[in-house]
């Protein structure tokens, strides 16, 4: 624990960094050494962003790091065994699973093996892999994965080989489970090679009533004609501060699908970086996000297309019931000699109650003539006519709003490919809008 009652959320963790450097490095391997000196002179020099960042307008960086958290340096492992303890599933949906509790990799003690094509490992035992492609997507003006970048000590690496076609989708469970307040810097780096094709289901879940801070910092690599799909769920409590940064480099031919689920949250910001970089690329990232309470849910989202010929689309919808927030600001940036671009945002936000609060921020920034982008946001309230339609034909109001509000977010369940999953799916959203789906306390897939 550090003394922090007249330090900065930065300088406590540059100290932190630099008293226990001997510590960190000796539980960490080379490749992620070499990195933190830069990122740490990176965070003293900018500081962590303040609400006067755009990316980070809506997102309290500074409350969020203030509190002193313990951070896991001597790598001890949880007691528990997660697959037994868990046991997180999609019914009928097979996947190759593998769980991180706080920031630990449990790889160990997974009872299943990697496909053949597929190899999944943590990052202190990736080697070449490692060296050739850790940090190297992340923005380095962005000090928050700064921070990630000084702090964290291991991660997990999913490389897929060419022409591999993955059967089963690979899950990974991000657990947060600790008897005191914990600080959480995790890692994820997937490559996937030409012509490969794979899905991922990524978790975040909570046990315990510990006070939560998770970075999440995810580079994805995928090679030409690649195809891959990403699926988030987010089931956290309102002890839970996480930040999400996503990274993804396509290259010409590729399809990236990326489609996110909001169940509760705390406070959650997610950062998503897709560079378009190869002709023909495309790529579609979603969420439906449910919020109530104090719940602020977060996306900030900049597609930049490098290359011509390139498709994007985005497609958010929330649901905010109570106090909650929902932020959504979507970018598009076309560079100069990107052609023939096309790119469509939306974003529809329903409010439930009046003192919930939406912001919404679609921009386009382009820098070449030829090209068809268009977005477009709304915020309002539950349509009243559509209310009144159908309690006069004998739908209890209750029951209406609920029909009401699933069908709003279903356009985006709709795009989730995995049969089993958008079922699933389906049937979580549903309990959430009764109110019957309580606060994770552990994982409730399996329930």
């Amino acid at each position: 624990m550090l003394n922090v009652e007249t330090m900065s959320s930065s300088q406590q963790y540059i100290q932190l960094y630099e008293e226990q450097r001997a510590l960190l490095e000796q539980n960490s391997c080379p490749t992620m050494n070499a990195q933190r000196s830069k990122a740490a002179q990176l965070l003293a020099q900018k500081k962590l962003p303040t609400r006067r960042n755009e990316r980070y307008r809506y997102f309290n960086v500074q409350e969020a790091f203030a509190p002193d958290y313990g951070v896991n340096l001597l790598r001890t492992l949880p007691a528990i065994d997660p697959y037994a303890t868990y046991r997180c599933n999609v019914p009928n949906l097979s996947t190759q699973l593998y769980f991180v509790v706080n920031d630990t990799p449990m790889l160990h003690c997974a009872p299943n093996q990697p496909t053949e094509g597929v190899t999944i490992c943590a990052m202190r035992e990736a080697g070449a892999l490692l060296q050739e492609y850790y940090n190297k997507a992340v923005n380095d003006a962005d000090t928050v994965a700064a921070l990630n970048t000084m702090l964290a000590q291991d991660g997990i690496v999913v490389h897929v080989a060419a022409h591999t076609k993955v059967k089963h989708p690979i899950q990974l469970v991000n657990v947060c489970d600790a008897a005191m307040a914990m600080m959480s810097n995790r890692r994820l780096l997937i490559v996937v090679e030409e012509g490969a094709e794979v899905q991922f289901l990524l978790c975040d879940h909570v046990a315990g009533k510990s006070a939560y801070l998770t970075t999440q910092v995810t580079e994805a690599f995928i090679g030409r004609q690649a195809k891959v799909d990403f699926y988030t769920i987010e089931e956290n409590a309102d002890n839970v501060n996480k930040l999400a940064l996503y990274y993804v480099q396509q290259q010409a031919e590729s399809r990236v699908a990326m489609n996110g689920v909001t169940l509760h949250a705390g406070h959650s910001h997610n950062h998503v970086n897709v560079q378009l970089l190869g002709q023909h690329a495309d790529h579609f990232t979603a969420a439906a996000v449910i919020a109530g309470d104090r719940e602020l849910v977060d996306y900030n989202i900049v597609v930049e297309h490098v290359a011509e010929n390139c498709n994007s689309e985005m497609l958010y919808k929330y649901v905010l019931d109570d106090e909650s927030e929902g932020a959504f600001a979507g970018k598009v940036l076309v560079r100069e000699g990107a052609q023939h671009t096309t790119s469509q945002q939306t974003n529809a936000n329903l409010c439930v109650t009046p003192t919930a609060r939406a912001y919404a921020q679609p921009m386009l920034e382009i820098y070449a003539d030829d090209v068809k982008c268009n977005h477009g946001s709304t915020v309002g309230k539950l349509d009243e006519t559509a209310l009144f339609y159908m309690r006069q034909r004998g739908i209890p109001e209750t029951e209406a709003r609920l029909l009401l509000q699933h069908a709003f977010v279903n356009e985006v369940l709709q795009r989730v490919e995995l049969e089993h999953l958008r079922d699933r799916l389906a049937h979580l959203v549903e309990l959430r809008f009764r109110g019957e789906l309580s606060k994770c306390a552990g994982c409730k897939m399996c329930q």
